[in-house]
């Protein structure tokens, strides 16, 4: 049997005052730099990865949604989106789903969509891109993407673990 631990005592104000007068002042650290270094690295995480030609995006977006650590309710959004998008590339073109058709679809609100679809875009699995060729030239899709860090650990067999 070990000995009950000995509480620990509580500092005075003169105890903190003492600690305060005595400390070493830090020298402040430029938080811009730390804060582009950070964004730069998510940036870099959520940036949307390139399909190898034999991969196939259908299958590595369900497999992606399974590691992705998403709230269910962003992961049925996003799964019912994959319906709508093109096998290969991801590309929800001609009959994307409204936001009230997605409502419809999953059982959520049209806010609740929104919110989803939201943070399918911040996260990288869901972004737009202006058409270069086609009668639809110059006009924006939205495309559904595997984010980088996602498709690196998919590629690792991680989408099969756990």
């Amino acid at each position: 049997m070990t000995a009950p631990a000995q509480p620990r005592p509580v500092p005075t104000p003169g105890d903190l005052a003492r600690r305060a007068a005595t400390a070493k002042p830090t020298p402040p650290r430029p938080a811009a730099a730390g804060l582009r270094a950070l964004s730069s690295t998510v940036a870099a995480s959520i940036a949307p990865g390139q399909l190898k030609p034999q991969e196939i995006m259908r299958q590595l977006y369900v497999q992606g949604m399974r590691i992705s650590r998403l709230r269910p309710e962003t992961r049925l959004v996003a799964l019912t989106l994959l319906g709508y998008a093109n096998w290969r590339h991801g590309l929800l073109n001609k009959h994307a789903p409204t936001v009230a058709q997605l409502a419809f679809a999953t059982g959520l609100t049209d806010g609740q969509v929104r919110v989803q679809l939201a943070i399918l875009t911040q996260r990288g699995w869901l972004t737009e891109r202006t058409l270069s060729t086609g009668p639809r030239a110059g006009q924006r899709v939205p495309q559904l993407c595997i984010p980088q860090l996602a498709l690196t650990r998919i590629r690792n067999g991680e989408a099969h673990l756990g």
